[in-house]
C-alpha cells in the first residue's frame, strides 16, 4: 500500500510526486509512457499576457489557478527554485517581470522561469546577437530566425553555421546527437578551437540548445569560457534538449526521494466498495506478467487532456477520462470544438475534469466524486493553457495542492 499514488510522468506527475515525497509520504508513479516534456521548451510558463502576480488575481473563480490559489502557486515554485539549485541546473526569473526568449523560428516567448543557460543573456531590443547553426543539425534556420527577430524590433548582427571536427555527417543530426559530442571535455576543446576564429567580433551568440544533455549546466560554462564569448542557447524542435534535461532532474530527485516509478503500464481504476464513503483503492495495472493491483491511500491523475491521452475522444463524439470513466465537461456537437484560426482560444483546450479547491474531481452537484482522488495539471477544465501561456504554472500549482489535499 502507497500513501500516494500519482498516475502520468509528465511535468505535473514528477513535479507532485516530488511534493508528496517531500512530506514524507510513500510515493508510486505510474504512467503508461514517458510524458511530454521532449516535445517542451523547458521553461515554466505562468502567464503570457502580462506580470503573472496581476493577472491571476482578475481570473474567473473556475479557473484552476483561482481553485488552487497562489500559495500553491508560489510554494511549488519554491520548491522547484530548491531541486533546481540541488540538481546544478538553475531557473532564473519572477513573477514581476516576464522573461522574453527566442523561439527556433524567431518568434517571441514570453515565460516566467527559464533556464540560465536560456535566459542569462537573452535578447534585448538595444544589444546585438549574432546566431549560429551547427553543420548537420536539422531543423534550425539562423537566416529565418533573425528575420523574424528583426520583424520584432531586436538587432541581429551576424548568422552564420559553425562546423563540427571530423567528417561530414552523411544524415541529419539531432540535438541529442550534439549533445553527445559535447559531453566530453576533450571534444569541447576541439570544437572550441574550430570555432574561436570564426568568431571575431562576436559578442553575444545565440545556438541552438546541444550543449550538453546530461550536467549540461557544466558543459554550458565549459564551452563559454573556452570561446571567451556570452552565449544563450535558443530551443530545437523535437527532441528538445531543455525539456530532456527537465524530464532528467525531476526524474532524478523523484527517484533519489525514493519514489517507485513504474513505466510502460496503461493503468485502469478501481473503485473501494467496502465502505459507506466513496473513494478509489488504486489501479489495475496491464504489464507483460498479466494484470497487477496497486493499492493506495489517496491517487492524484496527472495524466493530461485530449493532447496527452488523460482524456480520450470516442467516435460517437463524447470523451471520457481514461482511468476512472470520470465525467468530462465538453461541448457535445464536434463543431463547438475548434475554432478557425489556430490562434483563437480553442474550446477544446478548457475541456477537462470539473474540481474544487482541493483539486477533488466534482459531479454536476459540486460533490467529490471520490474523496480520495485528486485531479492535477492539464485535465482540469476551464483553461486554454496555450493561450494564456500558463501551461507550467498550471501544471505545478494544481499539483501541489492536490498534495496537500491528499496528505491532510
Amino acid at each position: 500500500m502507497t500513501d500516494v499514488l500519482v498516475i502520468g510522468a509528465g511535468f505535473c506527475g514528477l513535479y507532485a510526486a516530488i511534493a508528496a515525497s517531500k512530506r514524507n509520504a510513500r510515493v508510486t508513479l505510474v504512467a503508461s509512457g514517458h510524458g511530454g516534456l521532449s516535445i517542451s521548451h523547458g521553461c515554466i510558463d505562468v502567464w503570457s499576457s502580462s506580470a503573472p502576480s496581476r493577472a491571476l488575481s482578475r481570473l474567473k473563480k473556475t479557473h484552476p489557478y483561482r481553485l488552487a490559489g497562489k500559495d500553491a502557486l508560489n510554494t511549488a515554485l519554491e520548491t522547484l527554485d530548491l531541486i533546481s539549485h540541488d540538481a546544478d541546473y538553475p531557473f532564473i526569473g519572477t513573477l514581476s517581470k516576464p522573461t522574453i526568449l527566442p523561439t527556433a523560428f524567431g518568434a517571441i516567448h514570453t515565460t516566467a522561469y527559464a533556464p540560465l543557460s536560456l535566459a542569462q543573456t537573452g535578447i534585448q531590443k538595444n544589444i546585438p546577437i549574432s546566431i549560429a547553426s551547427i553543420a548537420g543539425l536539422r531543423d534550425f534556420f539562423p537566416t529565418l530566425l533573425s528575420k523574424n527577430l528583426e520583424m520584432n524590433g531586436y538587432t541581429v548582427r551576424r548568422t552564420m553555421q559553425l562546423p563540427l571536427p571530423g567528417p561530414v555527417p552523411q544524415r541529419d543530426l539531432y540535438a541529442t546527437d550534439i549533445a553527445q559530442r559535447f559531453a566530453d571535455s576533450s571534444n569541447r576543446e576541439r570544437i572550441s578551437r574550430l570555432w574561436r576564429p570564426r568568431l571575431a567580433g562576436v559578442d553575444r551568440l545565440g545556438l541552438p540548445a546541444v550543449l550538453g544533455l546530461h550536467h549540461s549546466q557544466r558543459v554550458f560554462r565549459s564551452v563559454q569560457d573556452l570561446l571567451g564569448v556570452e552565449l544563450f542557447e535558443i530551443p530545437t524542435p523535437p527532441p528538445s534538449l531543455p525539456g530532456l534535461r527537465l524530464e532528467n532532474m525531476l526524474s532524478d530527485t523523484a527517484i533519489k526521494m525514493g519514489v517507485d516509478i513504474i513505466l510502460g503500464s496503461p493503468a485502469a481504476g478501481r473503485i473501494d466498495h467496502s465502505g459507506k464513503n466513496k473513494r478509489v483503492s488504486g489501479v489495475s495495472l496491464q504489464t507483460a506478467g498479466g494484470e497487477q493491483n496497486l493499492d493506495a491511500h489517496s491517487v492524484i491523475l496527472a495524466t493530461g487532456g485530449l493532447l496527452h491521452g488523460g482524456l480520450v475522444a470516442g467516435r460517437n463524439g463524447n470523451i471520457v477520462e481514461s482511468v476512472f470513466n470520470l465525467p468530462v465537461e465538453y461541448a457535445e456537437s464536434h463543431q463547438e470544438w475548434l475554432k478557425p484560426s489556430p490562434f483563437d482560444e480553442q474550446p477544446y483546450e478548457k475541456y477537462g475534469l470539473l474540481v474544487n479547491s482541493r483539486m477533488q474531481p466534482i459531479d454536476l452537484h459540486g460533490d467529490p466524486i471520490f474523496e480520495n482522488l485528486f485531479a492535477a495539471g492539464g485535465i482540469i477544465a476551464g483553461a486554454d493553457r496555450q493561450i494564456e501561456g500558463s501551461r507550467q504554472g498550471i501544471d505545478i500549482a494544481t499539483a501541489q495542492r492536490a498534495v496537500e489535499a491528499a496528505l491532510e
